[in-house]
């Protein structure tokens, strides 16, 4: 399982001339990074429940690395295709839950959450390249316009993220 390999074997797995683990992979730990940095945050800013909510969030996303992997090498576009869109909803929860917790942090991790939001618009991001170009392989008209509508949904988390990444900078300014 990917989920076990140090860091470093994750990297040398990453590197090798194989189709996974890929971007879909890489995207669900970018949310579970992400998730680690807002539970940290959270400990240190004594909110013990934002803090079990962003570990939770973490776990399913650690468990969407392998899952991620496995759909590809499976070969179902379908599984391919939603197994990134729930890394997307994760790491959207795990983007609420860090401007969440903005609010009352302890202002000497404030920069934590912003490196934890960027990591979480990029899992957003990077999922929804992969539900996109797994779509691009499935025939099914009604499907694929419910994924889209349910992607597009997703894909409007930027603004949420400049609006974090702005009152941080202000507050580290």
């Amino acid at each position: 399982m990917l989920q076990d390999l140090t860091l470093k074997g994750f990297l040398e797995e990453l590197a090798a001339r194989r189709p996974v683990p890929g971007g879909g992979s890489v995207s669900a730990l970018s949310g579970a990074l992400a998730a680690g940095l807002v539970s940290m945050a959270a400990e240190f800013s004594r909110d013990s429940r934002t803090a079990e909510s962003a570990t939770r969030f973490g776990t399913v996303l650690m468990n969407l690395v392998d899952r991620d992997a496995e759909a590809f090498a499976g070969g179902d576009m379908k599984e391919a295709t939603e197994v990134p869109l729930q890394t997307a909803r994760y790491a959207h929860e795990v983007l609420k839950t860090a401007e969440a917790l903005l609010q009352d942090c302890n202002p000497r991790i404030v920069t934590d959450i912003g490196v934890a939001v960027k990591l979480a618009e990029a899992a957003i991001e990077g999922a929804l390249l992969n539900v996109r170009v797994n779509l691009a392989s499935i025939e099914d008209e009604d499907y694929r316009k419910d994924i889209l509508k349910a992607a597009r949904k997703l894909g409007r988390t930027g603004d949420a993220s400049r609006a974090m990444l702005r009152e941080i900078e202000a507050r580290i300014a």
